[in-house]
């Protein structure tokens, strides 16, 4: 069976910097015919987590909203890629309400669900100096969230000075870093 990655955008900024890095990294991917399937996470009908934990206890989530197929394609996919712009020191609101819903993988029958998902985390930055302070709170919540899930993180990858939409466009390095990511990520992919 062929490998797939999904990726998750989770910047509420239509055609900003985020989603340019996104499309690069998926034309890396394709360039090899590596398959990726994609979702903004803007686009979709995903409700709070109301903290039931039917999920955990009975292994079903109480709200049917586009978490649901999204739970499809990341149990079907072998890499998750996520990106999320860093708002205030963190993730957005659309990828922490994604994330808070991952929960679902915490009943012993889901968690085998995802056993040995393997993810990239990409995440954009207004900052240009202070990186390390400025993302240590988005990178230490993905490490321990996907830790947590049993998902392997294979790598964190910051892109400072994006403040503008389309600053991206002027820094053809950042551009050819995720082109590059989704070339290799599809060449580990196709050799399963």
């Amino acid at each position: 069976m062929a490998s797939s990655t999904l990726v998750i955008n989770g910047s509420p900024r239509e055609n900003g910097n985020t989603d340019s890095l996104l499309q690069q990294f998926i034309r890396g991917a394709e360039s090899i015919s590596a398959q990726t399937t994609y979702f903004n996470l803007r686009d979709l009908d995903i409700g709070d987590c109301i903290g039931c934990c039917t999920c955990r206890d009975e292994s079903v989530c109480k709200l049917q909203d586009d978490m649901t197929r999204l739970r499809a394609e990341i149990e079907r996919s072998d890499f998750l890629v996520l990106a999320s712009p860093n708002y205030w020191c963190g993730i957005t609101g659309l990828m922490k309400t994604f994330m808070d819903r991952l929960y679902f993988y915490h009943h012993p029958v889901n968690s085998a669900r995802i056993a040995d998902k393997k993810a990239v985390v990409l995440s954009t930055m207004g900052e240009s100096t202070n990186i390390e302070y400025e993302s240590a709170l988005l990178v230490e919540f993905f490490e321990r969230a996907l830790r947590s899930l049993g998902i392997e993180i294979r790598d964190i990858l910051l892109f400072p000075g994006l403040m503008e939409k389309e600053d991206v466009l002027r820094k053809p390095e950042y551009l050819e870093r995720v082109f590059s990511l989704g070339r290799s990520i599809g060449s580990v992919s196709r050799r399963k």
